[in-house]
């Protein structure tokens, strides 16, 4: 029941978020794009919890152990899903052919690939290791 709690809870605040700078005084575009993609990466963490813990539970093989990832998936979302924006926007990750990426260019498409990056957590965190592991290889001598 608490799980259950905890996920509506954190559906209504990663959609009610990106509402407020509306009423606020600030309209500075980074800000808002950045509390778009953060909610947006929240959403697909939201998402594949949702998805996830259904499925374990109709097929009767849910661990109360994996209680706490169902927990804390939609806040690595929104982490990952940030992240992956920087490292696009800051041109160290390419998604097809765009060559030049800035944070006003269009928000639903950094929105759509951070709702990707919280979504599927793993494979993302899975490249951003081999992104890692050639930016700081060793050089041979």
């Amino acid at each position: 029941m608490f799980l259950f709690i905890l996920i509506g809870i954190t559906i209504i605040t990663y959609y009610s978020i990106p509402i407020m700078p509306s009423f606020s005084d600030n309209k500075d575009p980074l800000i808002r794009s950045l509390i778009y993609i953060s909610c947006a990466g929240g959403i697909g963490g939201i998402v594949y919890c949702i998805r996830g813990f259904y499925q374990h539970l109709f097929e009767k093989d849910f661990d109360n152990n994996s209680t706490w990832w169902y927990i804390f998936r939609p806040f690595l979302s929104v982490v990952m899903g940030v992240f992956v924006y920087f490292l696009i926007v800051g041109g160290l990750l390419s998604i097809g052919q765009i060559a030049t990426a800035d944070y006003s260019k269009s928000i639903m498409f950094y929105c759509a690939i951070s709702f990707l990056a919280g979504f599927s957590f793993t494979q993302v965190s899975n490249k951003l290791e081999e992104l890692a592991s050639t930016l700081f290889a060793k050089k041979e001598v």
